[in-house]
């Protein structure tokens, strides 16, 4: 019952974040505030190896973590980056779920294969090893996209990082603002600080 509710909120926060990509942004021009936050933007180094496979490393240090990407990425304050990054961690967590319910249907499947002698018994495992087999994949599917978008998130945050991006004014924080006769307040638009990397790409 606890894995159908996660993977009933793992589906629903993955979803909503991959149509809200394609929600309209509001016509009403926004007015930003006087007050600058400052901060510095290091580039993320991206690695591939055989046996770790995509790894990402900053100031030396790797980010393993979502919480740790999260702590990188969002000061940066922008939609697209965030969106990419909320993306892959639902479908990270959808893949975590569907690899672990198809483990079970497989071992349970084989499990009950080798101790059973009733042949219709022997069809009814098969088939259960082989549905848990077919969900272990869709987790793996899952697994991939999770890898792909957060690869792109980081490669978001690198052109803001490289200086190839500026920082948007943000969108509306109140709805009551977008009434006729009101001007939108937005939170103040980050004045980025570029430290070149020796090294990275």
């Amino acid at each position: 019952m606890v894995l159908l509710k996660r993977l009933f909120l793992a589906t629903f926060l993955f979803f909503s974040t991959f149509f809200s990509g394609f929600a309209q942004i509001s016509t009403v021009a926004p007015v930003a505030t006087n007050a600058a936050v400052t901060f510095t933007l290091r580039p993320i180094d991206a690695r591939f190896t055989t046996l770790e496979g995509m790894t990402y490393v900053m100031n030396g240090e790797n980010l393993q973590t979502y919480d740790d990407f999260h702590e990188v990425i969002d000061p940066l304050k922008d939609y697209e980056a965030k969106r990419l990054l909320d993306r892959s961690q639902a479908a990270d967590d959808l893949a975590k779920i569907f690899k672990i319910i198809g483990f079970a249907a497989v071992a349970g499947g084989v499990a009950g294969i080798l101790t059973t002698s009733k042949s219709s018994d022997q069809t009814n495992f098969l088939l259960a090893a082989v549905g848990g087999e077919l969900t272990f994949d869709v987790g793996l599917l899952f697994g991939a996209e999770s890898q792909t978008t957060k690869f792109n998130a980081v490669q978001r945050y690198n052109r803001f990082a490289y200086g190839r991006e500026q920082i948007l004014p943000q969108a509306p924080m109140d709805e009551k603002s977008l009434l006729p006769g009101s001007s939108p307040v937005v939170t103040p638009v980050p004045t980025i600080t570029v430290i070149p990397t020796t090294g990275s790409k």
